[in-house]
């Protein structure tokens, strides 16, 4: 069973209406009929305006959100594993993998994954699946900090900021040997097998 991942730097659902990559991301399945994809919005803390216009986005699949507290429902693998698209939204990286890693969810999506459901996300749910992220510690610093690790390498999405690009570009100089991505905010990655298949820009 293919294992998939799309990583988003910028764009989707959250800023434009009818997506180029919203609308790539849903014909990866290659599936008759109606689509269960579900949102994670554990990085912006469940904002809700977000959570709304993933709804107003995929009204035409089958659209859940999965808020924080979801997370420790006693079925949760059984809801995920049941998905066809898994969506995590942007935000903080940090707090996110915290609560993940304190609920045990970073385990239900390895699992997820391995079972075929497709992972995506943008910014922080883009950086998420790689070995290691490099993000804001807070307004002027950046850290790095362990990702979940099913992709090798780390990736730094919205490169076009100066200030990231310029952050991420001298914490790379001591990492000369691993995968490192760079992807400006129009910019996206498909991975299958945990290979690179394609890079789309939209």
């Amino acid at each position: 069973m293919a294992r998939t991942i799309l990583a988003i730097s910028g764009g989707g659902f959250s800023e434009e209406d009818k997506s180029f990559i919203d609308d790539y991301l849903l014909k990866i399945p290659r599936k008759q009929g109606k689509l269960k994809i579900a949102f994670i919005a554990t990085a912006s803390n469940d904002a809700q305006g977000y959570i709304d216009k993933f709804y107003k986005a995929f009204k035409v699949e089958q659209p859940i959100h999965l808020t924080i507290k979801d997370l420790e429902s006693t079925n949760i693998q059984e809801v995920v594993n049941a998905l066809d698209i898994i969506y995590v939204g942007g935000g903080n990286t940090q707090f996110m993998l915290e609560i993940w890693r304190k609920t045990g969810f970073d385990h239900v999506l390895r699992n997820a994954y391995k079972q075929g459901v497709i992972l995506a996300g943008i910014s922080a749910g883009a950086m998420c699946w790689f070995e290691s992220c490099f993000s804001e510690k807070n307004e002027t610093e950046y850290e790095e900090f362990e990702g979940l690790g099913l992709l090798s390498g780390s990736l730094c999405p919205h490169y076009n900021d100066k200030v990231r690009r310029l952050a991420f570009n001298n914490w790379a100089i001591h990492r000369p040997k691993a995968n490192l991505y760079t992807l400006e905010d129009n910019e996206n990655l498909h991975f299958k097998n945990e290979k690179l298949v394609a890079k789309i820009i939209t």
